[in-house]
């Protein structure tokens, strides 16, 4: 028998102080001024139902297909209010986000985007920018009435999506999008009297930074004329930019910082804020029960990488080491009867890469050694295993680390000397020494560079084929003319908007890297959620399982061994996987 779907949409108050962005999902559906007053159901089998959710027979949902556009808000906002008695329970077969779907389309995330790339269709979002401060009970008839309607059309929209796009999602990211869903909704443990101390101690850093600034409480303090008018007065000619990626204008702020205090204050302030805020969002969004609320974004990138969530805190990019006397890190911990475990893939987008390349003969290699950059530096024919293991040579091993990491993907010279910090000259040897020694993967950038070009002369979209089943589609190329050559760009998403990217055969690798490298990982949080751990964050190629203590060494062994072996549709490629048992989360 056929299951039924149906899209679900909720409308909710919401205001400056009252907002998902500053509370997170947990955070903002237990504020005070949070009311749930409408939700709109909408059926293949003809359901059309916009009112109060304790007015809808959620019981027609069980057994059923249930979607949402952004499933991390309505679910979530569903098992809530299910728990808390604001509305009847339901059982669906399954939970499906549209805006998951939309991106692993490569289309917009947005219901607004999706349906307007898709169907030319012009979405008014209008009315919910209206909504923000109005209470329902408050509202005109008329604005009522308009609410509803935007509300129908939402899931009708998302209905829509799904009916049209549903096919070219397989199951297997079905489930990755439902996994990610339901580790968010895990929560992550913190230690709260930590971030209160923290919160503290950055709030002292601030102060002291700002009263170094000279124009405190006149102008704002990262106010561009106002650093310029202080170096003039003081006698310095100002820096062309600020940026901290500048490395000329980073060299400008040492060096008159040891003279003028403010200088590098401004800079500290800068970072010193931002860390606020972190903290903040931490603060925000950890419930009562001591567990913290975030976001993780499946498909954010167009590799298929995970992502943020947007917002001040993205737990795939925490600082690795304390700064100004915060760690960020050290404020995920479980209670003292439970254990981190902290698994993850070794060097797994280097192993993706030689695969990609068919370099058989380096994956037998890595497979056979115990130090995957031991092993490179002996193709590398620098080092010979008849010494024992580089390890005794720690400056050569990370000489060697370095050419592995940066030259997979055709850098130049000037590129792998700006990364590693080394002259021109010896990056020069280096790159070409990768590429004398990995011919593979170089003749991988000039397939790539070749398919590249077909494809446009055949007027055909550019794909890449994974072994997962998964393909990256890059669309139709336009070529540019220009230094005498063709380029070809294409559009990727990246943060919500569609870029002009330059392709080639190196970008290409990486990309497939990386995808397949995601691909592997997403098999692997499937088959440990399978195994029954409670998996509560991911970062990259890592995972995070929350475990009593007493079964914290054969979790970890556990996790391991299922991290070690590959995927049944990639049984060739060597995987390794490492970890630790940890009080606190750390790097």
């Amino acid at each position: 028998m056929d299951k039924n779907i149906y899209a679900v949409d909720f409308e909710t108050y919401y205001d400056k102080e009252c907002s998902i962005k500053t509370l997170g999902t947990l955070g903002y559906f237990s504020h005070p001024q949070f009311d749930a007053y409408m939700v709109s159901v909408v059926g293949n089998d003809g359901t059309s139902f916009v009112g109060h959710p304790k007015d809808f027979n959620w019981d027609i949902l069980t057994g059923n297909i249930v979607l949402s556009h952004n499933a991390s808000f309505d679910e979530t906002l569903y098992l809530y209010g299910v728990e808390h008695e604001w509305w009847d329970s339901c059982d669906p077969f399954e939970w499906h986000c549209t805006a998951d779907l939309a991106a692993y389309c490569k289309l917009p995330r947005s219901l607004k985007g999706s349906t307007a790339e898709l169907f030319d269709l012009t979405v008014d979002k209008s009315t919910r920018d209206n909504m923000s401060g109005k209470r329902w009970e408050e509202m005109t008839k008329e604005f009522k009435d308009e609410v509803s309607e935007y509300a129908l059309k939402d899931s009708e929209l998302c209905l829509k999506l799904w009916e049209t796009l549903s096919d070219k999602w397989p199951e297997f990211e079905r489930n990755i999008s439902s996994l990610n869903r339901k580790i968010v909704q895990e929560g992550i443990p913190i230690n709260e009297d930590l971030l209160k101390e923290q919160l503290e101690t950055i709030k002292v850093k601030l102060f002291e930074a700002e009263e170094v600034i000279p124009w405190l409480g006149e102008k704002p303090l990262l106010s561009r004329a106002a650093f310029d008018e202080q170096c003039l007065l003081v006698g310095i000619e100002p820096p062309v930019s600020l940026a901290v990626t500048d490395e000329e204008s980073q060299k400008w702020v040492e060096y008159h910082s040891k003279e003028f205090a403010w200088i590098s204050a401004v800079k500290d302030w800068r970072r010193i804020n931002s860390l606020q805020k972190k903290l903040e969002s931490f603060d925000y969004a950890t419930m009562p029960n001591g567990r913290y609320y975030g976001g993780c974004m499946y498909f954010g990138a167009h590799t298929g990488r995970f992502s943020g969530s947007g917002g001040n805190l993205n737990l795939q990019n925490l600082p690795r080491e304390e700064m100004f006397g915060v760690n960020l890190r050290h404020l995920i911990a479980p209670n003292s009867d439970k254990r981190l475990i902290a698994v993850d893939l070794s060097q797994i987008e280097v192993r993706t890469l030689c695969w990609l390349a068919k370099d058989s003969e380096m994956l037998e290699e890595i497979r056979n050694t115990d130090d995957i950059y031991e092993a490179f530096a002996i193709r590398f024919g620098m080092w010979n295993e008849e010494k024992g293991s580089i390890k005794q040579d720690p400056k050569l091993r990370h000489a060697v680390k370095g050419m592995v990491l940066g030259c997979g993907y055709g850098a130049g010279a000037a590129r792998f000397a700006s990364m590693s910090g080394i002259s021109e000259d010896e990056a020069g040897k280096r790159v070409r020494k990768y590429r004398m020694k990995m011919r593979r993967v170089k003749n991988l950038w000039d397939k790539y560079t070749s398919d590249i070009e077909c494809s446009h002369q055949a007027k055909s979209e550019f794909t890449v084929d994974l072994p997962s089943g998964r393909v990256i589609n890059y669309g139709r190329l336009k070529a540019l003319a220009e230094g005498g050559r063709l380029h070809f760009i294409t559009k990727m998403p990246k943060h919500g908007k569609n870029i002009t990217v330059r392709l080639w055969g190196g970008l290409v690798a990486e990309n497939a890297s990386q995808a397949l490298a995601r691909d592997i990982f997403s098999d692997m949080l499937l088959r440990v959620d399978k195994a029954g751990h409670r998996i509560i964050m991911h970062v990259h190629d890592e995972m995070v399982i929350e475990a009593d203590e007493d079964k914290a060494k054969q979790t970890l062994e556990d996790v391991i061994s299922i991290m070690s072996k590959p995927p049944e549709w990639i049984p060739d490629i060597p995987v390794d996987a490492e970890g630790s048992i940890l009080t606190k989360y750390e790097k």
